[in-house]
């Protein structure tokens, strides 16, 4: 009885994360719409599946799995049926039609699974949970992506995003002496007296799937370590590591303290793609070994969002080491420092160069203020020093550059419906000599604006931006008369767009600035019915950016309410928004919190969250601590580990549908695969140019027709593009058009993608 209890317990708790009916938990249903029978007096004949109680495999990494065996029968008598699991990712099973079937664990992923067996026209589902434990003593590179992990070089240390893509020294050796284990596993002190703490990443935050580790980075008064213990452990039981590691071998080469490591990226992936959810949450731990004896643990708990991101991420970088073209000089008369579009995605260790070529001794190759049509197929750049010419990239066919000739000073920061089919031009900064906002077929043909209605001739827009279904219009109000109102650059305003008639209506007021503050870079939730803006405090020489002492903070409105509101904890503020948690080296981020710039959200809600990329000048951690405003690389050595600038991207996950006027984000996340010593800037996360059918894919968002059905190998990465599904129905982050369409009933549809909701 006791088994059984605790195996409920587990199963409901796994169950409530990945959005299973915990109700019927090692129980069988009948299909009603079934009618099998013997054939003679029109009985039905009873399918039954042994066993039939709730099964538990208990798995340790690196040693055989344990299986289960199905039988099916109907009536007591074998039976031919067919077999399937609703996650393959977990484990997998032979479809049949056969009496016997064996589910095998994929050992790569823990949590709950559901057999569904189907044979005389009934159905019976049987559970099972996978728990998935594992441990090591030092990196193993037999592993490909711990080898990864482990610099050869001190030059490792600086190149592309830096070590796994998040910097760092990479992972240690096996720890060898015994009483430094002991101490790991014995620790005499909790560290407070030491001042042990966690510096990267923040406790409580919200993580997707398919990231790159992250880099565990501490303080402490001793100043260096002798080895570490890294423990993480799911709140739903699935999932337990423990790890232990000396030094890394680079630090003899360097000098450097031990004061960061990383999780080991195939631990990471298990353990992400294990726990998820608000019922399975990871609690990661650390303790710390000095001088024989063990300090700690000290821990965090953070929650796993049971999806992968969408999309890339493009932004404009100054100091990268991928281009030489601005024309100038950098630190100490070196080589010529590179400006250029980069993009990452999801997985990636380093960016790659989109828009920005090499041509020495000119900046005509600069390429950096940029937008990016959700859709993930057009990028508007400026050109070179001179902001008023401007080229077009089509990213769906190899990045081909177009130069808009005889467009000049039109299109700087101008917002790009989601298909890049209109552009709605910007009257601020880069476009200050540029005619009044209008809305303009895309690629122009024409310098003529489209007519429209509802919008002034002399509008004077700043920094706007569509909504992802391209029926909400939001910029700062900086001039111009809509109505009875009249722009003087103090309100955050939307307006409605139809498209049908081309007509702009309904003034809404979103934010009101006042003493100078200003608020820019709106960007739409996949919902479209709220938004995020760059709230500027502290000016500087523009309207609204990200250097020369600007200061800002990510907001948040609505469209229902226009009741705005901080977004305290992707600001780095506790609940009473005031108290900051994020960490202080020396005094120069004393201001850190106020240091948050330009948000864009993804156009895709992805495990039940929406996700945001802003720029930040914060402390990443103890890697970047240079003065936050040290980003032009003609005034630092971008050759130097010790130059990280703190000039970020950084992402945090946003609750979808919120009350107004409360903090729907969460602590956010340093972006990895951003090269170490440049200045970042700008993320636009878009959609991927879309896959045709027939194309690989992971989710519905990555194809042109909606749908990634399996292949039939059961190899879920290789899932190909589909025009429909195959369950007759949407699975997450699948076209639809009403929630009707999605498989999973508690799904909402939204942006035409079936997603999760939280709460």
């Amino acid at each position: 009885m006791r088994y059984s209890i605790l195996w409920c317990a587990l199963a409901a708790t796994l169950s409530a994360a990945s959005g299973c009916n915990s109700n019927s938990l090692g129980g069988s249903s009948v299909d009603d719409g079934g009618t099998g029978g013997d054939g003679g007096g029109g009985v039905t004949k009873v399918l039954d599946v042994q066993p039939g109680a709730g099964q538990t495999l208990n798995i340790t990494l690196g040693q055989m799995s344990p299986t289960v065996t199905y039988t099916a029968t109907l009536d007591g008598q074998p039976a031919a049926a067919n077999w399937s699991v609703d996650r393959s990712d977990v484990g997998t099973i032979a479809a049949g039609p056969s009496i016997d079937a064996t589910f095998v664990p994929t050992g790569t992923t823990a949590g709950l699974v559901t057999v569904t067996v189907k044979a005389g026209g009934q159905t019976v589902k049987r559970q099972i949970v996978v728990a998935l434990s594992a441990s090591q003593n030092g990196v193993n590179t037999n592993i490909p992506s711990e080898k990864q992990q482990v610099p050869t070089t001190a030059a490792d240390l600086t190149a592309g995003g830096g070590v796994g893509g998040v910097g760092g020294e990479g992972l240690g050796p096996a720890v060898t002496d015994q009483a430094t284990l002991d101490a790991l596993d014995n620790p005499t002190s909790n560290g407070a007296t030491q001042s042990l703490a966690v510096l990267y990443p923040y406790d409580k935050t919200v993580w997707p799937r398919g990231l790159l580790a992250p880099l565990l980075m501490w303080n402490w008064t001793p100043g260096d370590a002798d080895a570490i213990k890294i423990e993480i452990k799911s709140t739903g039981g699935s999932f337990t590591y423990k790890g232990t590691f000396g030094r890394p071998a680079i630090l003899a080469t360097t000098g450097r303290k031990f004061i960061r490591h990383p999780i080991p990226q195939d631990i990471w992936d298990l353990a992400s793609n294990s726990a998820g959810g608000n019922n399975d949450k990871l609690v990661v731990s650390i303790t710390l070994a000095k001088g024989g004896v063990g300090y700690g643990p000290i821990s965090q708990t953070w929650t796993i969002a049971a999806a992968r991101p969408a999309g890339i991420i493009y932004y404009n970088s100054y100091g990268t080491q991928l281009r030489q073209n601005s024309g100038e000089p950098s630190y100490n008369s070196g080589p010529e420092f590179g400006a250029a579009v980069l993009s990452i995605k999801a997985g990636d260790t380093k960016p790659s160069v989109v828009a920005g070529t090499t041509t020495p001794g000119s900046n005509a190759g600069c390429r950096v203020c940029h937008v990016v049509a959700a859709s993930g197929n057009k990028l508007i750049v400026q050109q070179g020093n001179n902001y008023t010419r401007t080229s077009v990239y089509d990213l769906k066919n190899n990045n081909t550059e177009n130069v808009l000739t005889g467009y000049d000073g039109t299109y700087g920061w101008a917002s790009l419906s989601s298909d890049a089919s209109l552009a709605f031009t910007n009257k601020a900064d880069l476009a200050a000599n540029a005619p009044q906002s209008r809305l303009y077929n895309f690629p122009p043909t024409s310098t003529t604006a489209i007519n429209v209605n509802g919008i002034p001739t002399d509008l004077q827009a700043g920094s706007p931006s569509f909504s992802p279904d391209n029926q909400h219009m939001a910029f700062e109000f900086m001039g111009g008369t809509i109505g009875t109102a009249t722009g003087n650059g103090t309100q955050l305003v939307s307006l409605d767009y139809a498209s049908a008639t081309k007509t702009f209506s309904n003034l809404r007021v979103l934010a009101t600035m006042t003493g100078g503050k200003r608020a820019g870079f709106p960007s739409f939730l996949p919902t479209n019915n709220e938004l995020v803006f760059h709230y500027q405090t502290v000016n500087s020489n523009h309207r609204y950016n990200t250097w020369h002492g600007a200061q800002a903070q990510i907001w948040r409105s609505d469209l229902a309410t226009g009741n705005a509101v901080v977004l305290s904890a992707l600001n780095g503020l506790g609940p009473d928004g005031k108290t900051s948690y994020l960490p202080t080296i020396g005094t120069n981020h004393a201001n850190d919190t106020t240091l948050n710039y330009e948000p864009v959200v993804a156009p895709i809600a992805a495990g039940g969250y929406a996700w945001v990329i802003f720029t930040s000048r914060r402390l990443y951690g103890n890697l970047a601590t240079t003065d936050p405003w040290q980003s032009d690389p003609r005034n630092y050595d971008a050759g130097q580990y010790n130059n990280v600038t703190c000039k970020k991207l950084w992402v945090a996950a946003l609750d979808l549908n919120a009350p107004a006027g409360t903090d729907s984000s969460h602590p956010a996340f340093y972006l990895p695969a951003q090269e170490l010593v440049a200045g970042n800037a700008r993320g636009f996360w878009v959609l991927d140019p879309c896959r045709p059918d027939g194309a690989t894919c992971q989710t519905g968002d990555q194809c042109c027709n909606g749908f990634c059905n399996p292949n039939g190998s059961g190899d879920t990465a290789t899932n190909i593009c589909a025009s429909g599904s195959t369950n007759q129905c949407s699975g997450l982050q699948e076209r639809c058009s009403t929630k009707a369409d999605c498989c999973d009933p508690t799904n909402q549809c939204i942006n035409n993608f079936c997603a999760s909701v939280i709460g």
